[in-house]
């Protein structure tokens, strides 16, 4: 049998094409290692978080109107230095998931819904071809994560009042979020700042990363 040419010339593409496609598959997998980076970045920006939440929970009013503004500067260059050294879709996803866990630990099944449908969000976020290696859809992310972190105590007073009593909370504290929860300046105060300061936390990262991380082959 003779193959001419042109035959020979669509067999070497095509299967060069379903090999090129299923190496891209393959290199989109989060590896071992992958899962390591992310849960030892992910161990380390809960306790910075708890370190800060500790030492500035003597005011109620600063960890419900700032705390997450603070917090979303001064996690971003972990975030985004972990999505950037794994480089694979999910990273955002698993980072919420372990946050919704933590959640679940410390007060119950009611709140860790509103973390998973986060991650969920901030992943859909990042679909497209090398998100993960752009500061600007990481930026995205984390700020839609950060976000819903604000927003977490609002949703305990919006939504799910009635559980968060039954978490064993002071009816005082109750009250004071209550009356700042349904405030819409200090919602909308607490929720832009916070966009703007993962936003700001996110190009700090990349002038981080660039002076430090690039040049040196860590990323």
């Amino acid at each position: 049998m003779v193959i001419n040419y042109k035959t020979l010339l669509f067999i070497n593409f095509y299967f060069g094409g379903i090999i090129m496609e299923t190496e891209v598959k393959n290199n989109n997998r989060l590896t071992v290692k992958n899962l390591a980076t992310i849960g030892i970045f992910s161990a380390i920006m809960i306790v910075v978080f708890i370190a800060f939440s500790m030492i500035t929970g003597a005011s109620l009013f600063f960890n419900m109107i700032f705390n997450s503004v603070f917090v979303a500067f001064i996690l971003a260059p972990f975030y985004v230095y972990m999505c950037m050294k794994v480089g694979k879709p999910g990273v955002a996803l698993i980072y919420n998931l372990i946050h919704a866990l933590l959640v679940f630990l410390m007060m119950g099944p009611f709140m860790a819904p509103w973390f998973i449908v986060g991650g969920i969000i901030a992943e859909l976020s990042m679909l497209g071809k090398d998100s993960y290696k752009s500061v600007a859809r990481v930026s995205v992310s984390w700020a839609i994560t950060m976000l819903v972190r604000a927003t977490h105590g609002m949703a305990e007073i919006w939504f799910f009042k009635d559980a968060y009593i039954s978490s064993g909370v002071s009816p005082e504290q109750v009250v004071v979020q209550t009356k700042y929860y349904t405030s819409a300046p200090w919602v909308l105060f607490s929720c832009a700042a916070t966009i703007v300061m993962a936003i700001l936390g996110c190009r700090l990262a990349k002038k981080l990363m660039g002076k430090h991380f690039k040049k040196s082959g860590m990323i």
